[in-house]
């Protein structure tokens, strides 16, 4: 398995060329053997690609359904099921820049045109939405980029306090655990769940998911 601190999620290099069809073949056939923490890296991976996929999301949401089963209970959380209309990264950051062109165009217009206060209005709300939408948008790349989205590909998971820190029980995760990542510190990786830090685990138990297409190669040796 490889090691999670092999690539860095800001670095472009970590997205290859995999499309969400080759993802969703892979994590279909990890969750058709019960490898649920590949499955749902896989899955996750190829809905942020095509979200509107119904058989992505179907198959997405029966993985976490199996991994909340695989615990007996609700206690880590796991996220709901996946929208039947959503949009992918790219058709987000397009909609933010045509509500703001579409808004400056419109308030352009009613600048050229005697008494048009509403039309000036509707071109000022429409502008001001595309850009909240782009800040909105940005505070979510922001937070991928410093938390990158994992998912606990071990069995099970031990996420204890550092070696320099005070002693306390370990935090057990299981296969397909959907977690985010602070800092490492040599082979260790700091894990947060539920916007907290629970402590630090190994980085060879945690795929994040946008190295997916990387594990895809290896996917059916597993």
């Amino acid at each position: 398995m490889a090691s999670l601190a092999e690539t860095d999620a800001s670095d472009p290099r970590a997205q290859d060329h995999v499309d969400a069809a080759a993802l969703y073949d892979a994590g279909t056939e990890a969750l058709a053997r019960g490898d649920l923490g590949p499955a749902v890296t896989f899955l996750l991976a190829a809905y942020r690609i095509d979200p509107r996929a119904r058989d992505i999301r179907t198959n997405l949401g029966i993985a976490r359904a199996r991994v909340e089963a695989a615990e007996g209970s609700g206690d880590h959380g796991m996220p709901p099921a996946p929208p039947p209309f959503a949009l992918s990264p790219a058709e987000s950051w397009h909609l933010a820049a045509a509500l703001a062109l579409a808004g400056a165009l419109v308030a352009w217009m009613a600048a050229a045109r005697p008494r048009a206060r509403r039309l000036l209005l509707a071109g000022s709300a429409l502008f001001a939405a595309g850009m909240v939408f782009s800040g909105a948008l940005l505070l979510r790349a922001r937070e991928e980029a410093v938390h990158p989205s994992a998912v606990v590909v071990a069995p099970v998971l031990e996420v204890g306090p550092a070696p320099d820190e005070r002693p306390l029980p370990p935090y057990l995760l299981g296969a397909g655990d959907e977690v985010r990542l602070g800092p490492s510190r040599g082979d260790l990786v700091q894990v947060r769940v539920g916007g907290n830090t629970i402590g630090w685990a190994k980085g060879s138990g945690l795929w994040r998911v946008v190295d997916a297409p990387r594990y895809t190669r290896n996917s059916g040796a597993r």
